[in-house]
Parts: structure tokens; C-alpha cells; sequence
């Protein structure tokens, strides 16, 4: 009898006991525990939704719209209460239908899933994508398809190197934009106006609190935070002169820029061949990055400020500007053309684009035809030797804002190349050669320059010298930007003689009239310039860039123009009929080959098969 009290007794005490744990426990959960536990539970079914704005919309300087956003849909993942193994499943579904390779959605679920954000795993679905997910949705449980707003360019490939193109931030870029905003999925500007102006063009996103089933998909709106939308933005850019320059580099590797000589105002900047940036709207396949990337065709590449080449005879006007400042060759001064020279000393002949010479002819005439065999003999009269007469064209050159950046608001700008013999020394470990000094002379040799850069040098030509900074949007929003030119540089006017403006004026424009830029002329608009035929290598062979760089009208500029086409041939044949057409299309005179940008170009008084 006392055995089965005792078990009865030690059997109450147990459930006592067990009670009284219980009870202490639900007392914890209930008091102690509850606002810690009801964060939890809230968690488990809101969460807070990021909006991203809709990126500032870019115009040209008559208001033409260039970048805008517009309406598309996106398939996005939201975080889901099930297990890792049932969440693999729907990553493995989704990348089937969606034929992405599962390791991508899953990388993206990794970075973004963690932080119960959703996860765009594709933008810019078509409806054939939306019926698909619509179809599945049962087995693709946190799977939604939503409206969004994505960047959108109207006018396809055209300024797409100064528009640049958007796109999801990456791992690297968010590790150095975490500071200013940026979170894991947010779309950025990747390059150009787009990159430079992208905390400007993004605006604020906005928020939604929401409410979500177990399996995460959104029941209602709780709170909204509308997001701000991004700042317009204002190009300097004429589209109608945009596109007069595109037209012309179709089917070839090229540039051509505009810019007003009087502010810096950049009115053209075309780079063929070119791009379209809503190829990055959505996802872009490995075959077309394939085929953006291989090859010689390289359309990302913006030629017109990230390739640098030999400028040519476009450069004969640094030398004849040192050798007029420097007394070495003037109004008077006469030099006998012969179609050959032969450099002192050594007997080795360097010889002129033009068999058997001008004869007898003045220093402005040398400008006008082009007459290499001038500039020879002046590379080596320019100091006591040629290596002090190449130090001293390079001063000049700099001088004109060569062998710099020019400092325009746009990725990746080249600096060029200006050798003098420090240069040569640090370069090579060797001393400098007459021989260096006479390619020098016409733009030859290490002499390596961007379409921006001649841009920039002719517009000081035109406005009495000064060297500006190429702008791109208007009115100064660039004022706020990091400048990459030292401060003084264009703020000084080059103190030239009053005699070698002159002489580059009236030469320059005696060139388009009756010398070898006949193809850039304009009727009632007389223009001034330079034909440019550099050779460069290509694979084994040699092949002649052609270029003209100018400006109109010769008196009183509001243009300056350089126009340049890769390996295509002489400039007076294949880039000043390109200037020609930008003039007639900025002054309003009627081009009776606009149409067709292929057409034969305008004769020149020289053959220009033969002259630059």
C-alpha cells in the first residue's frame, strides 16, 4: 500500500513539475518574449518592396527625347518560406522555362534572397514569357511577373556612345557605390551620359510595405513611399547634325565631331560602327555578347575619344605655327619643291605625295597643297638640332591641347601621344633621330591623336586660341563633376603673333577653295581646313586613314569639324565630303547628297587620290 502512494506521489509531482515548466514558459512567450517574437512573426509576413525610379529623361538641344523609360514587365522572385531543397526546385524550373542556366538565378537568389528582397531574374519578358510563368505558377510558388519601368532609347543605335546604356550593378561596382546609395540589384549607368550622370538620371526609389502569404506571395499594400523620378538632362547635341554624321560613316570604321569654337559646345560626336543600348534592357545573350565582343568590328568602341591614330597633315599646322613663331618661316620666305628630300648628313631621301614637286613656292603654299618635302627641311631648321627642333614642335603641339585629355565627360578618353626626346629616352632607352624629327613634322611617326583632341585643337585655330573643354550637356551640370584638366589649361589664350594667325586663317581657307579640301565646301559659307592621308599598319600591309579637320565660316566661326574614317583612304576623297555635309546641314544650304552619303564626292582642285 505505502509503494503505490509513493508512486502516486512522485507521478503528481511529475506532472506538477512538467506544469509548472510549461506555464513558465507560455508566462515567457506571452510577456517576457512577446515583442521580440512579434517582430519575428511580422517579418515572416511583411516585407518592405525598393521601387526603383524612373531614370530623367535625355533630350538633344531642341528637346528631341534620346533616353526615356517605358513600361515592360519583369519575372521576379520573392523570398519563400520553404525549404532549401524545395527552393532549388523552383530555380531549376524557372531557369528551364526562361532558358537561363539555373547557377545564374541561383547566384542572384544568394546575394539578394538572403536579405528577403526580390529578385528580378529577367527583365523585359515578351508575352509568349508571361503565358509560360502564368501556365507554371503552381509549381513556381514566389514566382510573380510585375510591371517595371526599364530604360528605353527611341532612336535605337543612334548617339549610342554618348548615351551610353544601363544595367544591373554588379559585385565590383556596388563594393565602391555601397556608400552612396546603391544596394544589389539596383540598374546603374554602365557607360557614357548614362554612367557620368547616373546619380543624377536615377532619382529615388520609392517603398512599399506588403503583406505575404507562407510562400511569399504579395496579398495587399500596407504603406507606399512613391519614388522620386530622376533628373532630364539637356545634351548640347544637334541630332539633326548627329545624324548627317552617322549617315556618312555607314559601312565604315570612323568618327566625326562638331563643336562650336566659341564655348566648347559639342554639336555632333558619331563613332562608327556603333551599338544599340536596349540590347542591355533585358537579358543579353552570350551570342550577341559574343558577337559585340569578338572580332574587328569592336561597336562599343567610341572612336572618337578612346582611339588614338596618326594624325597626318592635319598636324602641319602645329609646325608651320612653331616655325612662323619661332622667325624660321614667314610671308616671305620661299622653298624650292622638288618631290624629294634627302635629310643632311645621312643622304637618306624622304619623299612628298606629290611626284616631282611644286617648284618654287612660299610658305602659304606649302599649307594650301600640303607639300611635305617644306616640312622635312623645317623639322631640321627648327633648333640647333633635330632633336631640339622636335622638343620644340611638341611644345607647340601641347600647346594646342594635344597629347592630353581633353577633358570631355565621357569614360575611357585617350590620352594621346605628343614623343619628345625625354619621351624617346624613358620610352625606348635610346637617343632621338633626324629622321623621327621629319616624320614629326607632318604627323607621322609616334604622333598619335583622337578625333576629339584635332576637334579641339581646330576650334582654337578658329577662335583665336583659346583650348576648351568639349561640353555635353547643358546648361553646367558639369561644373559639379570632377574636372580631369588642370585648372589653368584653357583658360590662357595662346599669345601668338598677330602674322601666323593670319597666315593659318588665310591658308586654312584657301585649302577648302582651291587646294586639297575642295569636297568640303559650302556655298555662301566659306570654310577653312586640312586634309589629313596618314599611313598606318594594318596586319602586313599599309593603310591611309583619311581626315579633315576645319571650320566655318572661315571668318567669324560657329563650327569647327574634324571627320575621319579608318584605312578608308585620302582625306580629300573620303573625310572632307563628310565635313562638307555637316556644314551644309548646320548653315541650312541644301545638300543634293544628303540622301545618299556613298555618293561621289565633290571634285577638289587637286586630285585628292593623290594629295591628302
Amino acid at each position: 500500500m505505502n509503494v503505490h502512494r509513493f508512486r502516486f506521489q512522485a507521478f503528481a509531482g511529475a506532472i506538477v513539475l512538467v506544469a509548472l515548466i510549461l506555464t513558465s514558459r507560455l508566462v515567457y512567450l506571452q510577456i517576457v518574449g512577446n515583442e521580440a517574437y512579434s517582430e519575428r512573426a511580422d517579418g515572416n509576413r511583411l516585407r518592405i518592396i525598393m521601387q526603383p525610379a524612373p531614370r530623367g529623361v535625355i533630350r538633344d538641344r531642341n528637346g528631341v527625347i534620346l533616353a526615356t523609360s517605358r513600361l515592360s514587365y519583369s519575372v521576379t522572385l520573392y523570398p519563400i518560406q520553404t525549404t532549401k531543397e524545395q527552393t532549388d526546385e523552383v530555380i531549376k524550373r524557372l531557369g528551364k522555362l526562361l532558358s537561363i542556366p539555373p547557377d545564374e538565378i541561383r547566384a542572384k537568389w544568394k546575394k539578394m534572397g538572403q536579405v528577403a528582397r526580390p529578385v528580378r531574374i529577367m527583365q523585359d519578358v515578351d508575352p509568349e514569357t508571361i503565358h509560360i510563368i502564368a501556365e507554371n505558377q503552381r509549381h513556381l510558388p514566389g514566382v510573380s511577373i510585375e510591371p517595371i519601368t526599364i530604360r528605353y532609347y527611341p532612336k535605337g543605335k543612334f548617339l549610342s556612345h554618348v548615351l551610353g546604356y544601363t544595367g544591373e550593378i554588379t559585385d565590383r561596382e556596388l563594393t565602391k557605390l555601397s556608400d552612396q546609395g546603391y544596394r544589389a540589384g539596383d540598374i546603374i549607368g554602365k557607360t557614357g551620359i548614362e554612367r557620368v550622370f547616373d546619380a543624377e538620371l536615377r532619382g529615388e526609389p520609392g517603398r512599399q510595405q506588403i503583406e505575404v502569404d507562407a510562400r511569399g506571395k504579395p496579398m495587399r499594400i500596407l504603406a507606399s513611399v512613391p519614388p522620386v523620378p530622376g533628373k532630364d538632362l539637356t545634351l548640347t547635341i544637334d541630332a539633326n547634325l548627329q545624324q548627317v554624321a552617322e549617315n556618312h560613316l555607314v559601312g565604315f570604321h570612323g568618327s566625326v565631331v562638331a563643336m562650336d569654337p566659341n564655348n566648347g559646345e559639342v554639336l555632333a560626336l558619331a563613332s562608327a560602327p556603333s551599338f544599340d543600348p536596349n540590347w542591355f534592357a533585358g537579358r543579353i545573350s552570350p551570342a550577341l555578347w559574343k558577337q559585340i565582343n569578338d572580332g574587328t568590328e569592336r561597336p562599343m568602341l567610341n572612336r572618337a575619344i578612346s582611339s588614338v591614330y596618326p594624325p597626318g597633315s592635319i598636324f602641319k599646322v602645329v609646325t608651320h605655327a612653331a616655325a612662323m613663331e619661332g622667325g624660321y618661316a614667314g610671308w616671305n620666305s620661299y622653298f624650292n619643291s622638288t618631290g624629294i628630300y634627302y635629310l643632311p648628313g645621312s643622304g637618306k631621301a624622304f619623299r612628298d605625295w606629290k611626284k616631282g614637286g611644286f617648284g618654287r613656292v612660299d610658305f602659304k603654299r606649302a599649307l594650301v597643297m600640303s607639300i611635305d618635302t617644306v616640312y622635312y627641311e623645317l623639322s631640321q631648321r627648327m633648333g640647333r638640332n633635330a632633336a631640339e627642333s622636335a622638343d620644340y614642335m611638341a611644345r607647340f603641339a601641347r600647346s594646342l591641347g594635344l597629347g592630353r585629355p581633353t577633358g570631355i565627360l565621357l569614360p575611357h578618353e585617350a590620352k594621346g601621344l605628343i614623343p619628345d626626346t625625354r619621351w624617346k629616352r624613358e620610352r625606348f632607352k635610346e637617343k632621338w633621330y633626324a629622321g623621327e624629327s621629319v616624320n614629326m613634322s607632318i604627323g607621322q611617326g609616334y604622333v598619335q591623336v583622337s578625333p576629339i583632341q584635332a576637334t579641339v585643337m581646330y576650334a582654337a585655330l578658329a577662335n583665336g586660341g583659346k583650348v576648351l573643354r568639349p561640353k555635353l550637356v547643358r546648361p553646367a551640370a558639369e561644373v559639379e563633376k570632377d574636372d580631369p584638366m588642370p585648372p589653368d589649361e584653357g583658360v590662357h589664350p595662346l599669345r601668338w603673333k598677330a602674322e601666323t594667325w593670319r597666315m593659318l586663317h588665310v591658308a586654312l581657307e584657301e585649302t577648302v577653295r582651291a587646294g586639297t579640301g575642295g569636297a568640303a565646301q559650302v556655298p555662301g559659307f566659306p570654310a577653312a581646313g586640312k586634309t589629313g592621308s596618314a599611313q598606318a599598319a594594318n596586319g602586313e600591309k599599309l593603310k591611309t586613314h583619311g581626315w579633315f579637320a576645319g571650320y566655318a565660316p572661315a571668318v567669324n566661326p560657329k563650327i569647327a569639324v574634324v571627320a575621319m574614317k579608318e584605312t578608308a583612304g585620302h582625306g580629300g576623297s573620303v573625310a572632307a565630303p563628310v565635313a562638307g555635309a555637316v556644314f551644309k546641314r548646320f548653315f541650312g544650304v541644301p545638300d543634293p547628297k544628303a540622301a545618299t552619303a556613298s555618293a561621289k564626292p565633290a571634285s577638289a582642285s587637286v586630285d585628292p587620290a593623290e594629295g591628302d
